[in-house]
């Protein structure tokens, strides 16, 4: 093994030269054997409470072998022996022990840091690199950097959770690959703003990168403390409002001028309190309320100056200063229902000149003081200057320690919601930090334009059209009364997020919910992806189901019809704009599927089928809770219930994968060119192997699509032994960070990057293997949240919450895995005692013997053996106690009954059938909604006798939709029997298609509609 010191890797997520120093140091050879070469460190006698950490670079190697992740730092003390112990997550640190748990990333900085508490008193004789790959021959390189041995960090002790939380998890990270692409934010929970921290303050994109473009000592440098609105850099931020204490002569404008070196063991960043100290002096601190911050601004003694910068990204902004206080608006970022967000600011002392910064852009502006501490007091508003400064008399009243201790009492409740006892200091940062994430989202994107004891809330929408052009004090977005959310991306969270806000807080659940309704309220539709408003994004309009789980599992929800009503309007409306509604279903909804003109077309499918089942289950609860709208309810629950089960119809046998299908009917690929690892295409980030089992409402069914559940644990085995090779990008340009990410997870096909494959390793439950679900489950909570003091602690994009949902559920051993039914799968808890605690709701002790093991061998609950691996909601809030049983081997535990599905035989589910052909000529039987006819009558006949159970009509417009008709049936095509008499009837929406029941199903060939008066429809549908 050669080594070489100098230099270091860089790329997407490692700083130049490594952490903390210029020159790092090079290993690189072939494996064959335990190799060691000595590194150049200080040796020493151990103290008690110290540690080995270091950080680690292995390359990965062309043929994929992976020898440089069996590396590591080893010591070898003087009485000869050398003990190398367990790394911080449980793992053993030695060369070959790193290597066969997988827990190293390659072409990814690596933290690793051993306790050295049982060789307390050795001394330490060499310090020495060593690599042990056990298969010989294969070429590997990689890079060391930062080995130290000294004291471990004081632990926090458990009566400050904030504590554990650093908002800088998941900031190591990029475009090129995402190890979760956040923002180090804080801010109140769910608040209307986030604060954070910029290296570039002239992006909405990627604004603080610690790790990569550093100055030219390899360091990175602040340019600001900005106000944030960002759910995602892929979205973009909005509204950035930029603060910078400048202790040069001048008050530099320029991002870049005025930039100062600063470093993370200078910062700290917690939920409810961002501070720093810069390489000049200078500290910033700042401390969040809802609506606003607290600054305050330590400048050095003999400073050149001491003034504030107040900057955004572009030239859409005003500052101005009063004598009082100081004012201003932007406006920039993404513009998807972005709105101008005003500000008002006090100072703690009256600046001695307030003007135009010096470079930079011409709208910023500087306030120079003669003190040397300065404190701000800013809020923010969307609605207004005088609104900004309500909130601010609101909420910022107190000084900076009392400010701070209000969000930290607020964050303190969010997240006492689980206690584990006897985890780990990696596994309480993560639990925290993912609650923390959790909480971030969604936003508040209301005001209280009254009192704390009396308020009145209000809001700027973000989903309604703007009236004239906004002022210097005023917007010009419409001011409503009432509650509204946004920053959700509902493809990404529904599998995950919604259900835990649902299960940790289910009374702040239902205004969440609430808030989202009101933009159906508002602007017709509920956002894809609310960023704040309508993005023509992302595949699926899952606040359908997102909402129905929360109602379906207990949340009184504000307004339950309207909450149905906005996910029916996508379940049963082709919308006229892109940004809304499902595409598509011109003629998706006759079809039973969207055919590849429309691209992402199995994506559009499929997670319609998911969002028709979570309406279907939701609208037979309503039926019983509204008589007043029952009839239509039991009729529209059991059309989408059948039509979600439409997902047989993509199913292609020659090639076992579901794929996509022509506007014609045909596969749109031949079985020979078929292939499930290629990206893209019909399928929205990702292949087709991970959407081989997107059909999590009914797993069953899904199972005897492969011949049943061995066939369905056969095709989950070739799944995550199939490994992803990365180069297959389809009908991507380029090779895309996701394809990348699942290389690097090393489980095969296992996406588990990104959403779409989130849910899969819970489908083993269903294919009578529950025992490989369980230790699946339990490698990605071990092996993929790790990193998190370096800025990682994920495997991808953690997406509002979402990625944390997903580690927070599997930690205690559930899983939603049908969203949209009332019940959560059952897997294998990490802690061995954890108690939940949510708002609102009954505590639940949850514990598992055997803890280090991941195989569940029984589970009870409340002294009641569950035989099953599944457990409904309503037997889960009613629990006190869940005690599992875990061993070193599997067990036949829940192997032998299936959990809940909507299949509940060995049949393949049959798909909803139009009995009448189409006809193209025929505006009415053509299956499609963008052709209308006029009648008052319309007989057509099958070709041979049947029996209808439903049927649809589809409206046109408002004005000449249906109001009254009846349907008749004939067998001779003279005699006609009435099948259906309908009256006052309505349709909600231009282009809704309404199914109705047949009270009793006959069978005919030749069938009639008759009107009272002329009507326009678009489609008519006879199904069985």
């Amino acid at each position: 093994m050669i080594i070489q010191t100098g230099g270091g890797p860089g790329g997407p997520t490692s700083s130049r030269g490594g952490f903390g120093s210029v020159d790092g140091t090079r290993y690189s050879g072939t494996s064959g054997g335990r190799q060691q070469v000595g590194l150049p460190t200080a040796g020493g006698v151990v103290q008690a409470g110290d540690r080995l950490r270091y950080k680690i670079y292995p390359e990965l190697d062309a043929g994929l072998t992976y020898s440089a992740t069996y590396a590591a730092v080893e010591l070898v003390f003087a009485d000869g022996t050398r003990p190398a112990g367990v790394d911080q997550y449980g793992k053993p640190a030695d060369a070959a022990g790193q290597g066969a748990t997988k827990i190293l990333y390659a072409d990814q900085w690596n933290d690793v840091q051993v306790d050295l508490t049982t060789v307390a008193g050795k001394t330490i004789a060499e310090v020495v690199l060593v690599v042990d790959a056990p298969a010989a021959g294969h070429e590997f390189a990689g890079w060391v950097d930062d080995v130290e041995i000294g004291p471990a960090p004081v632990e926090p002790d458990g009566s400050d959770l904030a504590a554990y939380v650093d908002t800088r998890r998941g900031t190591n990270a990029s475009h090129e690959f995402s190890r979760g692409n956040t923002l180090p934010i804080t801010a109140w929970p769910n608040g209307f703003n986030f604060l954070t921290p910029v290296t570039n303050a002239s992006t909405y994109r990627w604004p603080y990168e610690y790790h990569r473009a550093n100055n030219a000592d390899n360091r990175p440098e602040l340019q600001g403390l900005t106000f944030s609105h960002q759910p995602s850099p892929w979205m973009g931020d909005r509204d950035q409002l930029t603060i910078m204490p400048v202790a040069a002569a001048s008050p530099l404008g320029d991002p870049v001028e005025r930039a100062v070196a600063f470093s993370h063991d200078d910062e700290v960043a917690r939920p409810d309190l961002y501070s720093v100290a810069l390489a000049n002096g200078v500290r910033a601190e700042l401390t969040p309320t809802d609506h606003g911050a607290i600054f305050r601004f330590t400048f050095p003694a003999g400073a050149a100056g001491r003034h504030l910068v107040f900057d955004t990204i572009d030239e859409n902004g005003a500052f101005a200063y009063d004598g009082t206080a100081v004012t201003g608006w932007v406006e920039n970022g993404a513009e998807t229902g972005r709105t101008r967000m005003y500000c008002y600011g006090e100072f703690s002392a009256t600046p001695s000149v307030f003007g135009a910064a010096r470079g930079g852009r011409e709208n910023a502006r500087a306030a120079s003081f003669d003190v040397p501490e300065v404190t701000l007091r800013m809020a923010t508003s969307f609605i207004g200057v005088d609104q900004a400064r309500h909130n601010l008399s609101l909420e910022l009243a107190g000084t900076f320690e009392e400010i701070q201790a209000a969000a930290n009492a607020a964050w303190n409740e969010r997240l006492a919601v689980i206690r584990p006892e006897g985890a780990t200091p990696p596994q309480l940062r993560t639990v925290y930090g993912n609650l923390y994430r959790l909480n971030l989202y969604p936003n508040s994107h209301f005001e209280n334009a009254g009192t704390v004891d009396e308020p009145s809330y209000h809001y700027a929408s973000p989903v309604s059209p703007t009236s004239g052009a906004a002022t210097d004090s005023l917007t010009n977005a419409v001011v409503k009364p009432g509650k509204v959310y946004v920053n959700s991306g509902f493809w990404d969270t529904y599998r995950t997020a919604w259900p835990a806000y649902a299960f940790f807080y289910p009374a702040l659940t239902a205004e969440l919910v609430d808030g989202f309704v009101q933009q159906y309220r508002d602007g017709g539709w509920i956002a894809r992806w609310s960023s704040p408003g309508y993005a023509d994004c992302m595949t699926g309009t899952s606040s359908d189901v997102s909402f129905a789980d929360a109602y379906l599992k207990g949340v009184e929800l504000l307004d339950p019809l309207a909450t149905y009503d906005a996910g029916l309007r996508n379940a049963t409306v082709a919308p006229e704009a892109t940004e809304v509604g499902r595409k598509g279903v011109e003629t998706g909804f006759f079809a039973g599927y969207v055919s590849t003109d429309t691209e992402e077309s199995v994506s559009w499918s499929l997670e319609a089928y998911l969002n028709d089942f979570g309406l279907a289950s939701m609208a037979l609860q309503l039926a019983e809770a509204f008589p007043e709208r029952r009839g239509e309810l039991l009729e529209e629950a059991e059309y989408l219930r059948r039509r979600s089960l439409n997902y047989v119809l993509l199913f292609d046998p020659a090639v076992n994968f579901f794929q996509g299908r022509l506007a014609d009917g045909t596969f749109a690929k031949p079985a020979a060119d078929f292939d499930p690892e290629e990206w893209g295409g019909d399928f929205t980030e990702t292949d087709g192997w991970n959407f081989a089992f997107h059909v999590a409402h009914d797993p069953r069914g899904l199972a005897n699509l492969y011949g049943g559940p061995r066939g369905l644990e056969a095709k989950l085995d070739e799944f995550f032994s199939t490994p992803e090779l990365a180069v297959k990008k389809g009908t991507y340009s380029i090779v895309i960070h996701e394809m990348v990410e699942v290389q690097a997870v090393r489980m095969g096909q296992f996406g588990f990057s990104n959403q779409p494959a989130h849910h899969i390793a819970w489908m083993y439950n269903y294919a009578c293997a529950p025992h490989k679900t369980q230790a699946i489950a339990r490698e990605v909570l071990e092996r993929l949240y790790v990193g998190e003091q370096i800025g990682q602690g994920y495997p991808g994009d953690e997406d509002n919450g979402e990625m944390s949902a997903w580690y927070l559920f599997a930690a205690l051993g559930l899983y939603p895995l049908r969203v949209g039914a009332p019940e959560y799968a059952i897997g294998s808890p990490l802690f061995s005692r954890v108690v939940v605690s949510p708002l609102g709701g009954q505590p639940l002790t949850i514990t598992a013997s055997g803890v280090e093991h991941p195989y569940v061998q029984d589970v009870v609950v409340d002294g009641k053996p569950l035989p099953t691996a599944s457990i409904t909601a309503a037997e889960l809030h009613a629990a006190g106690q869940i005690d599992f049983t875990l061993g070193a081997d599997p067990s036949d535990w829940a192997s032998l009954d299936s959990p809940p599905a909507l299949t509940t035989d060995d049949a393949v589910p049959r798909p909803l059938v139009d009995l009448i052909p189409i006809d193209p000529t025929n505006p009415l039987f053509d299956d499609t909604s963008t052709t209308a006819a006029t009648l008052d009558t319309t007989t057509w006949s099958l070709p041979s006798p049947a029996t209808p159970t439903l049927y649809t009509l589809t409206s046109a417009d408002l004005e000449s939709a249906p109001t009254a008709w009846r349907l008749e049936g004939s067998v001779d095509g003279t005699t006609w029997t009435v099948l259906d008499d309908r009256t006052t009837e309505s349709f909600r929406w231009p282009r809704q298609t309404r199914p109705f029941t047949i009270p009793n199903p006959t069978e005919h060939q030749h069938y009639r509609l008759t009107f009272p008066t002329p009507t326009t429809l678009s489609q008519v549908e006879l199904l069985h």
